[in-house]
């Protein structure tokens, strides 16, 4: 037995949805659609000429302690295994600055040293290099304040994280004599940002 099926008329009001379901669609990706009026990005974060890695070694002589509160200091800066993100110097990868200046000790309200003084140096290249340098040796703390004064990248900033430890062989019984200071430093023309990003 056939059941009879019943064919409803279309209605006037059947067609403008079918019609409108399209134009619904369109529409929706059209809000997807990049516009000609989006807001514009945030400023850029600065990226360095250079990242190195940070090998130094400073002796105070005589020692710093609580009886020499300054001292005279040699040793060297050693930027190695440098890289450049924004390829302004990819040529650039090692440097040693041979250094000197003055160390301070200060014992009020923690025992703290200081370092402030200038180093030449020959990077890989064969050019010559000059730097100014200042600031604490703590442990985990920013690199002192350091600035290239000559050569390549002169006047670019230097920042970064440092990890001073006292040498053994440096330890003397009126005071501390000379630390190793290892790190991540990082090169900037202008604006500095932040080393530990790169």
């Amino acid at each position: 037995m056939r059941l009879a099926t019943t064919q409803h008329p279309t209605t006037p009001r059947s067609r403008p949805r079918r019609a409108a379901l399209p134009a619904v669609l369109l529409a929706g990706l059209g809000l997807l659609a990049p516009t000609a009026h989006a807001a514009p990005a945030g400023p850029q974060a600065p990226v360095p000429d250079l990242v190195c890695r940070l090998d130094a070694e400073v002796n105070f002589s005589p020692p710093l302690g609580l009886i020499v509160r300054e001292a005279q200091v040699t040793g060297h800066i050693g930027y190695r295994d440098c890289r450049s993100p924004n390829g302004a110097a990819p040529e650039l990868t090692d440097i040693v600055f041979e250094v000197e200046g003055t160390g301070r000790f200060g014992g009020v309200p923690v025992p703290t040293f200081s370092v402030e003084g200038n180093g030449v140096g020959t990077w890989n290249t064969g050019d010559v290099g000059s730097l100014y340098f200042k600031g604490d040796l703590k442990e985990g703390s920013p690199v002192p304040d350091r600035t290239v004064t000559s050569g390549p990248l002169a006047g670019d900033g230097i920042n970064g994280l440092q990890i001073p430890k006292p040498r053994f062989d440096k330890i003397d019984p009126n005071g501390v004599a000379g630390f190793d200071v290892f790190g991540q430093v990082c090169f900037w023309q202008g604006e500095k940002g932040r080393c530990t990003a790169h």
